[in-house]
């Protein structure tokens, strides 16, 4: 015990007031503070310590922590507002100090050290055109040796007005990079690159990642419009890649992409390169492209395993709801789950399916993916242009500005799975566009649905009329001889009432308009995935209806078609 306290160091709160403070101060009090985040630079930090820094006041410049500031998970080095009407700078803008990086520098820049903690502050840039190189919060490892620096914790930060992403972090060489990640409650926008991401070295022969246990919560990320021009994807709101151990839960993305022009991405919500990936409660709409690519809500995109996607909400979007995509050179993609989801007037743009699928990487492709109990609702997308004639008149034209489906397909696939789904479509749009020869494609135990219009389905070349038709023709929907997709209304209490919620916690009790009535034919009829497939289908739906969890209880249980399960 002695040992302890002889080498144990004294932890210290250092503080910075730009308005009151001179570096010349010991900084160790508020009367003392110091002035500059260059006299925080030129500081190294022990474990424990605390850089405070004064609400209400604008820190120019860059705050950098590096090797010599070693924080740890159980005494974090930790960045934060003080002076505020708690103490905690969380509670509004005001309340938080402003670090403002300018033109030429991102805002908090971490190299190589990790047990940091960053809190109840606003970051910003100068802009995205006039700050065009940097990220707001940026935590990089470039250290060899496949080096994992522990504990990164952000959080009640907003961060705007860089050129890149707004939060990002990652490794630099080999698969160094950082375990056990925490950015939570956290908005992020008006970012050119995109919001939230991370990074480490790609290799489509890599057997480990460069980060681990990543956790993204209730993160508002909006507005980040990538640029024109781009060698790669940019805009999106959250992309997370090389990581084992990823969840993304209660979190909104919206109007992001606007500005791209390269063909790939953006999404609002997408994972690449990941294993163990949870994806769930999060709403992703009006996100947008400025090309003839993507745009979507959601994406399982190249190198993901072991992964589900639930419990979300897609609206509005111009590419798809829900991508399961696998790009030419990526790792391996197989046992995915996409289920319990919600799409409704997704592919506003373009020709996208609210749930589309692609396999860009042959044999090397989509494999063992399974995509049951979601509820899909496709409309007609328009665009409206007003003109004027020689008197001044207004003319309106409507034009189609996308031609969405309900499913598509478009490639090469092994054991896909697509079942006991509602595909549900108005204005005569396609219910399902399947392409390509698969090896064990099951359609089985679907919904499919078109409202004021004929049945309308493609298959290889095949434009099928009827469901009779679409069945008979294609083999899809059939258990053996005995037919088990459906062509009935399913009756949903008010599917047209798009809503947005803007708040990922109330998504259950804000979305029941895609609840079925009690008068639905799709209630209790439904394939049973875990007698007959052995597919685990998780303990609840999205509305948070409890389903069994013990396998006798699951085998008699009569799930139902989409994403509300009745009992």
């Amino acid at each position: 015990m002695m040992h302890c306290l002889e080498t144990r160091r004294m932890l210290s709160a250092y503080f910075v007031d730009p308005s009151a403070g001179s570096d010349l101060n010991d900084g160790l009090t508020p009367a003392t503070a110091w002035a500059s985040l260059d006299k925080v630079n030129g500081t190294s930090f022990a474990a424990g310590d605390q850089i405070r820094l004064a609400a209400g006041r604008t820190h120019a410049g860059t705050l950098r922590l590096g090797t010599d500031d070693p924080g740890t998970a159980a005494d974090p080095i930790t960045i934060n507002s003080y002076g505020d009407s708690t103490g905690d700078g969380l509670e509004t803008l005001a309340d938080r100090a402003t670090i403002s990086a300018g033109n030429a520098a991102g805002g908090i820049s971490v190299l190589n050290t990790a047990g940091v903690v960053v809190s109840g502050l606003n970051v910003a840039g100068s802009g995205t055109q006039a700050n065009a190189s940097f990220n707001g919060i940026e935590f990089d490892n470039n250290q060899s040796g496949d080096v994992k620096l522990s504990h990164v914790r952000v959080s009640h930060v907003d961060v705007s007005g860089f050129g890149k992403y707004g939060i990002h972090f990652g490794g630099s060489n080999g698969k160094s990079g950082f375990d056990d990640v925490r950015i939570e409650y956290v908005d992020v926008h008006h970012n050119t690159l995109g919001g939230i991401a991370s990074h480490g070295v790609f290799s489509a022969t890599a057997t480990g990642y460069a980060n681990t246990n990543v956790y993204v919560g209730h993160a508002r990320v909006h507005h980040n419009p990538g640029y024109a021009g781009s060698p790669n994807h940019s805009g999106s709101g959250i992309v997370l890649s090389d990581i084992d151990g990823v969840v993304i839960e209660r979190s909104e993305a919206f109007e992001n992409g606007a500005a791209n022009t390269h063909v790939g991405g953006p999404v609002g919500i997408w994972v690449w390169d990941v294993n163990d990936a949870l994806v769930q409660h999060n709403e992703s709409h009006h996100n947008r492209t400025n090309s003839t690519a993507d745009g979507g809500g959601f994406d399982f995109d190249g190198g993901v395993t072991n992964s589900v996607m639930q419990y979300n909400y897609s609206h509005d979007n111009d590419g798809a709801g829900y991508g399961i995509y696998q790009f030419a050179g990526a790792r391996p993609f197989y046992n995915n789950h996409v289920r319990y989801n919600v799409s409704a007037r997704d592919g506003r743009k373009n020709t996208y399916g609210a749930i589309d699928v692609w396999n860009g990487n042959g044999a090397n492709g989509i494999r063992d993916t399974h995509v049951y109990n979601n509820t899909v609702y496709v409309t007609p997308s328009v665009k409206t242009t007003t003109t004027y004639d020689r008197k001044g008149n207004p003319v309106t034209t409507t034009t189609k500005a996308g031609d969405p489906r309900a499913l598509r397909i478009l490639s090469p696939t092994t054991n896909l799975a697509i079942r006991n789904n509602i595909f549900q479509t108005t204005g005569g749009q396609m219910l399902a566009d399947v392409q390509a020869r698969h090896t064990n494609l099951q359609i089985q135990g679907n919904d499919w649905w078109s409202t004021g219009a004929a049945f309308s389905a493609k298959v290889m070349a095949k434009v099928y009329t009827s469901f009779s038709a679409f069945v008979t023709g294609t083999g899809h929907e059939k258990l053996g001889t005995t037919v088990v997709g459906k062509n009935l209304d399913p009756r949903m209490v008010n599917p047209g009432a798009v809503v947005t919620v803007g708040n990922p916690d109330a998504l259950e009790s804000s979305l029941g308009d895609f609840k079925l009535q009690a008068t639905s034919p799709l209630r209790g009829a439904g394939l049973n995935v875990w007698a007959r497939f052995a597919i685990n289908p998780g303990s609840r739906d999205l509305f948070g209806t409890a389903l069994p969890t013990d396998p006798a209880a699951m085998s008699a249980f009569a799930y139902g078609v989409g994403a509300h399960q009745s009992t």
